[in-house]
């Protein structure tokens, strides 16, 4: 389990650390089996540079150009499904939320009991959620398996098309880059700048310079990027065959 702290007043966050800490040691000493992970940030740089790794999110902005709620919404649009606790104390932003929002309230100062109740809540739900992928496209929103996503290519400056399994071409109106960072988090698609992402099973071939797929597309692709895809499949190959 990856914890993220993400709270700009100091004492308040250090506060939770301790308990955290201290559910911790009581919980491992439960069940060893899933370990605890607490990361602290004073201000939402760093925590957006790398949302995905965590499976649980305290959050309590006061000073930040960011409000909480526009912090949550925005890891929300990014593609975070994790548990996110906004932890309201000098500022209550809670009434702001709404229920898409799909964020626990925890107020301060915090009572261990409750903690205790929101940890249960984030183990079991990282247990059960199996990842997705949102394709945001023009009509509507498709969550869906990373084995169903086949490629996406950039067809204008805020235009994607994105090839799914089933045959479906979704056109959503965003950058590529944007569909990049939700992509992230399966390390099955591969980003090759500036034009494409592909799963690697639906990579036919890779040559000097380009990429074929399976339906006989051919992207150019800098060389350094084919090294860099290549490098990736024989590493996870040669670990299967360990």
């Amino acid at each position: 389990m990856h914890i993220a702290v993400c709270m700009d007043v100091a004492a308040d966050r250090k506060q939770l650390e301790r308990l955290l800490g201290r559910s911790a040691d009581r919980r491992l000493a439960i069940d060893a089996s899933i370990p605890y992970y607490v990361q602290s940030y004073g201000n939402k740089e760093a925590l957006l540079a790398r949302p995905f790794m965590y499976d649980l999110f305290f959050i309590d902005l006061l000073n930040d150009s960011l409000t909480s709620v526009e912090l949550i919404r925005k890891l929300r649009s990014l593609g975070v499904v994790a548990t996110i606790v906004l932890c309201p104390g000098k500022v209550d932003l809670s009434g702001e939320l709404t229920e898409e929002d799909n964020v626990l309230i925890l107020r301060q100062p915090i009572k261990v009991e409750e903690l205790e109740e929101v940890i249960d809540k984030a183990v079991e739900s990282s247990v059960e959620r199996e990842p997705k992928l949102d394709i945001r496209g023009k009509d509507k929103t498709e969550h869906i398996k990373p084995d169903e996503f086949l490629y996406a290519e950039k067809t204008g400056d805020i235009v994607v098309d994105v090839h799914l399994k089933n045959g479906d071409v979704i056109s959503c109106s965003e950058n590529i880059e944007n569909l990049k960072i939700r992509c992230e988090k399966f390390p099955e698609i591969f980003y090759l700048p500036k034009d494409l992402l592909a799963h690697k099973d639906y990579i036919m071939s890779t040559g000097f310079g380009k990429v074929i797929l399976k339906d006989g597309r051919k992207f150019k692709v800098q060389n350094k990027w084919i090294k860099y895809m290549n490098a990736v499949l024989e590493a996870e190959e040669n670990a299967s065959d360990e």
